[in-house]
């Protein structure tokens, strides 16, 4: 038997978190035997919910106070002057570099080089880009145990990744072509590499749910429609464009409520999650939008709305929530960039608008709200397009790499 250890160090629970519990719940037992690593500060427990081996390490990088002197440096007058080029510009970064280096990287790496030495993986899969696992990299080799790096986003590595660790690396899994394109334009020589789309238990979205419940825990009543967007409450998500084309319907259509579904980022989304709530307030329409918060029974939670919005401002890497509608009969609208082309066709199983165009989704949430027959036929059409995500896919995919990776 196989033996996978799976580090993820996000700081908050995630679409991360949550496409690699699917990998893992779905491994086949009698091939693996999978461990995870996670960060202190992230209070995901569906991995220990489901009988999984997990350690925890503390993560300096997410633990920055804005009231440090460091960081008061950085924000005042002596770090702006020191990043205006020139040989200040190169010496802030070297120095920055080997701040990182000995405050973020080094000490995570030790802790990680003791919880690979416990578990005694046949092979670390490290879940995200290069530049935000290099710890891992530096572990794993040090630990002599072959690793592969899985990007979820479009941060590439840097030239110094790209000479000193991604050789380091025995294979590269990118959730989807755009990941795949802008990751190998900055990787001179790649080592093996494959696009395994993320996996979505298609089977958990389909079964029967109380399409009350949710009402019922907002009290809205059942004439109420329920558009929902669900992801991290960070500024790229596009929760305060949703809020926005909401207000812009709240006359034409008194009964549509907006649900926001996930937890602001403590790192990018400070003080976020408070400018959404604010937005509702001040455009009027604050009784008809619901922040939920991180929820755990998100197919529940999708079985309660009529229609799923997403409304990312930047390339969505993948998309996953999309999927995850689609398979519970939801009509979907979504951003038209990155990972979400490749998988909704645009007026076949789902709509496409601008992103960060507040009134263009406005319009499409219209077309569908008044039009129930035409949200029938696209959640239809949707489901379809589900299965081709279905985690059993992704999973016997990820194990032929691993099968490919470890007979090397």
């Amino acid at each position: 038997m196989r033996r996978v250890l799976y580090i993820d160090l996000c700081p908050s629970p995630g679409g991360s978190n949550m496409s690699l519990h699917a990998l893992v719940a779905h491994l086949d037992r009698n091939l693996y035997q999978p461990g995870v690593v996670l960060s202190q500060q992230n209070h995901f427990g569906l991995f220990e919910q489901t009988g999984i081996q997990v350690a925890r390490v503390r993560t300096p990088q997410w633990e920055i106070s804005s009231g440090s002197m460091v960081e008061q440096v950085r924000s005042g007058g002596v770090g702006a002057a020191m990043r205006e080029g020139g040989q200040r510009a190169r010496l802030w970064h070297t120095l920055g570099g080997l701040r990182r280096l000995s405050r973020d990287i080094l000490p995570v790496a030790r802790d990680l080089r003791r919880a690979i030495d416990r578990f005694q993986p046949d092979l670390v899969h490290l879940n995200d880009a290069v530049p935000l696992v290099r710890h891992g990299i530096i572990a794993s080799r040090l630990s002599g145990v072959p690793v592969i790096a899985h990007p979820r986003s479009f941060v590439p590595p840097t030239s110094d990744d790209d000479r000193w660790l991604v050789p380091r690396l025995q294979g590269l899994v990118f959730i989807s072509q755009a990941v795949a394109d802008t990751q190998l334009s900055a990787i001179s020589n790649p080592p093996r590499h494959r696009v395994i789309p993320n996996g979505v238990d298609v089977a958990l979205f389909q079964q029967e749910h109380n399409r009350n419940r949710l009402r019922e825990e907002l009290g809205s009543d059942g004439d109420s429609l329920l558009a929902g967007v669900v992801g991290r409450i960070v500024p790229w998500k596009g929760q305060d464009i949703f809020v926005e084309a909401v207000a812009l319907l709240a006359e034409r259509f008194p009964n549509l409520h907006g649900v926001i579904v996930g937890e602001g980022s403590q790192v990018e989304g400070a003080g976020y999650a408070a400018r959404v709530r604010d937005l509702a307030d001040k455009l009027g329409i604050g009784d008809r939008v619901h922040m939920l918060g991180f929820r755990p029974d998100i197919p529940q939670v999708m079985a309660g709305l009529d229609l799923l919005v997403h409304c990312s401002v930047e390339p969505e890497p993948f998309g996953r929530v999309i999927i995850e509608g689609m398979a519970a009969g939801k009509p979907v609208i979504a951003s038209r960039e990155g990972g979400a082309t490749e998988i909704v066709s645009d007026g076949v199983d789902g709509l496409l608008v601008p992103p960060g165009d507040p009134q263009a989704l406005a319009d499409a949430m219209a077309d569908l709200v008044g039009d129930s027959r035409r949200r029938k036929e696209l959640a239809s059409s949707g489901r379809l397009t589900a299965r081709r995500f279905d985690v059993e896919h992704h999973v016997a995919a990820m194990q032929d790499f691993y099968e490919t990776i470890l007979s090397e």
